[in-house]
């Protein structure tokens, strides 16, 4: 329920930087890569368990894992970039 009782209050600005501004986002990009990687390997380690894997299984399982390796390294380089680019 909604207090109409109380004052008003005024929303705070806040002002970035353009730099700020995309370590912000590249931050929030790396955390959402970081996110469906984990998501992948899950799904990687889920197929591969038990003894009646079939090589289709295996095959996709492998693929899983090498996708959230791979969106790892974009987190990664998403990373570096902010960093990189802290001094200009």
């Amino acid at each position: 329920m909604v207090d109409t009782t109380s004052p008003v209050r005024e929303a705070a600005t806040v002002a970035y930087t353009p730099v700020e501004l995309n370590r912000l986002i590249s931050r929030e990009i790396a955390g959402r890569l970081r996110e469906v990687a984990a998501m992948h390997q899950n799904i990687g380690d889920a197929m591969a368990v038990g003894d009646g894997v079939t090589f289709d299984e295996w095959r996709r399982s492998i693929w899983h894992h090498a996708e959230a390796h791979r969106l790892e390294q974009l987190a990664a380089a998403e990373l570096a970039g902010v960093t990189d680019g802290a001094d200009r």
